[in-house]
């Protein structure tokens, strides 16, 4: 009896914390949201700043990750890619407030140009349904709001480990006609049925699956886990597949860029499909590396003891 009831008090606790947390994020997230854009990134900047000679585990894996992935570079340069990737994080961390909270029509001003849109349409006119990845670089929140605007659009959403702040994020990426659906399997069905009627679908490409929910393919010439929904989506509907990004511009606007995914994507072969997703994201990534997010942890399952060790 005295275990169990410690167990709920733990839990009230926890909730309690939980909540309190998410109650001062949500008034950051409008405060952000307030803050003159430039301001707001000088701010983020200085913090990135301040942070870099803590030596978190941000960083770690960003410089780890970096150094794999671009093994030729010198350490100096690997070392100024990491800091400049370090500034990104903390920059697309303080616009979640703009991107969440400001109306449609002030997130569409905020981009000044889009490249590549006709293969999107190209896409679409094919009538097979649409797979549009979005790898995790520059600012991929205001992409929905610049999609769900002009075109029907599924999304797959992963629960944060505050369910209190859920219902902003939720709210936020609903707010302009954006479906979100959860990532598991009734979520996979709602793509589907997406797919089936035609529309367009939103993934993020370079997610770390469940082991079982993935296959090994190289990124950057070293073996990731990756996803294979993907491409189990693309032979199943014969759906077509278009990258995306949102690059943070000098003037503090968007570039939104689409580009088409490597034909090898479509392939029967599952090793060559995979091989292509990666491929693609690269061809992102190199577009402008300093704006991917080197922190998430690509090469978690590399067998080689040391790499793993710095994660």
């Amino acid at each position: 009896m005295d275990r169990a009831r410690t167990d709920s008090e733990e839990s009230v606790a926890r909730s309690a914390v939980d909540t309190a947390i998410a109650v001062m994020l949500r008034a950051l997230l409008r405060l952000c949201a307030l803050l003159p854009q430039r301001l707001l990134h000088f701010l983020a900047s200085c913090a990135s700043w301040l942070m870099w000679p803590f030596n978190t585990t941000a960083r770690k894996i960003t410089e780890r990750n970096i150094a794999i992935a671009f093994p030729e570079l010198p350490f100096a340069e690997q070392r100024c890619l990491a800091k400049a990737s370090f500034v990104q994080l903390f920059r697309c961390v303080a616009d979640l407030g703009s991107s969440w909270l400001w109306p449609a029509e002030r997130v569409l001003d905020c981009f000044s140009s889009v490249v590549g849109e006709e293969h999107l349409q190209a896409s679409i006119a094919e009538n097979r349904g649409v797979i549009l990845l979005l790898p995790h670089m520059g600012n991929w929140e205001v992409i929905g709001t610049y999609l769900a605007t002009r075109y029907p659009v599924t999304s797959l959403y992963k629960e944060t480990k505050l369910a209190a702040l859920d219902d902003v994020i939720l709210r936020a990426r609903q707010r302009h006609g954006n479906t979100l659906v959860p990532a598991d399997k009734s979520g996979v069905r709602a793509l589907m049925s997406a797919l089936k009627s035609r529309e367009l679908v939103i993934i993020l490409p370079d997610q770390i699956p469940a082991r079982e929910s993935g296959g090994f393919a190289p990124f950057f010439g070293e073996p990731a886990l990756t996803m294979t929904l993907v491409t189990k989506l693309i032979n199943r509907f014969g759906s077509k597949a278009v990258f995306a990004y949102a690059s943070y511009q000098p003037d503090n606007s968007y570039e939104l860029v689409f580009r088409p995914a490597d034909e090898e994507i479509y392939s029967a072969d599952p090793s060559k499909a995979l091989a292509a997703l990666n491929k693609s994201v690269e061809q992102c990534v190199l577009d402008c590396p300093e704006q991917y997010r080197w922190e998430y942890k690509r090469y978690k399952f590399l067998s080689d003891f040391s790499r793993r060790e710095s994660y």
